[in-house]
C-alpha cells in the first residue's frame, strides 16, 4: 500500500480549506504521478517521481504567492482528476469521447474554483482526497467488496470531508 497516498488524500480530504497551499501542492503531485507516465512512457519511475514532487512543490509554492491564480489551476487540474477517475466507477460508455469529458470536468473545477474560493476549496479538496484514498485501496486489491462498493465508498469520504471542512470553516 503506498502510505504516501493514503496520507496525501487523507490531508486533503480534512485539511483541503485550512491548508490550500497543500491541495494545491498535492494536486501538483498527483498530476505528475497520473499523466506522466502516459505523457513520457518508457522514462523510470524515478524521474516521473522526480517530476511529479517537482510539480507539487511549484504548486505549494504558486499557492503561497498567487493564491487566486493557484487555486484556479489547482480546481482545472482537480475537477479533471476527479472525472478521470469516477468514469472508472460509473459504467458509461464514453471512450470515444473521455478526453473530452475529462476536459469538461477540468473547465467545471476551474469555473468553480474561480467563482466560490472557499466553498470551491472544500468541495474539490474533499472529492480529490476521497477520489487518492478510495483509488488507492482499489489498487492494492484489499479484497474490497466488489462495485458498487467503491463508488459508496468514495461518495462517504467526500461526505465525511464536506463536514469536517464545513464544520472547521464555522470555528474561524
Amino acid at each position: 500500500m503506498n502510505p504516501i497516498n493514503l496520507v496525501a488524500g487523507a490531508a486533503m480530504l480534512i485539511l483541503g480549506r485550512k491548508l490550500f497551499w497543500l491541495f494545491v501542492g498535492g494536486m501538483g503531485f498527483i498530476f505528475g504521478i497520473t499523466f506522466f507516465p502516459q505523457l513520457l512512457p518508457g522514462q523510470s519511475d524515478t524521474l516521473i517521481l522526480t517530476i511529479s514532487l517537482i510539480f507539487g512543490f511549484l504548486g505549494a509554492l504558486l499557492a503561497i504567492l498567487l493564491q487566486k491564480a493557484a487555486v484556479g489551476i489547482a480546481g482545472f487540474i482537480s475537477g479533471g482528476y476527479i472525472v478521470y477517475n469516477l468514469l472508472g466507477y460509473i459504467p458509461l460508455d464514453v471512450s470515444q469521447y473521455f478526453w473530452l469529458v475529462v476536459a469538461a470536468g477540468c473547465i467545471l473545477g476551474a469555473i468553480l474554483a474561480g467563482s466560490m474560493f472557499d466553498w470551491a476549496l472544500i468541495v474539490l479538496s474533499s472529492a480529490s482526497g476521497a477520489v487518492l484514498i478510495t483509488q488507492c485501496l482499489r489498487d492494492e486489491n484489499l479484497n474490497l467488496p466488489p462495485d458498487p462498493f467503491p463508488l459508496v465508498l468514495l461518495i462517504g469520504l467526500f461526505i465525511v470531508g464536506v463536514i469536517i471542512q464545513v464544520n472547521m470553516k464555522s470555528k474561524d
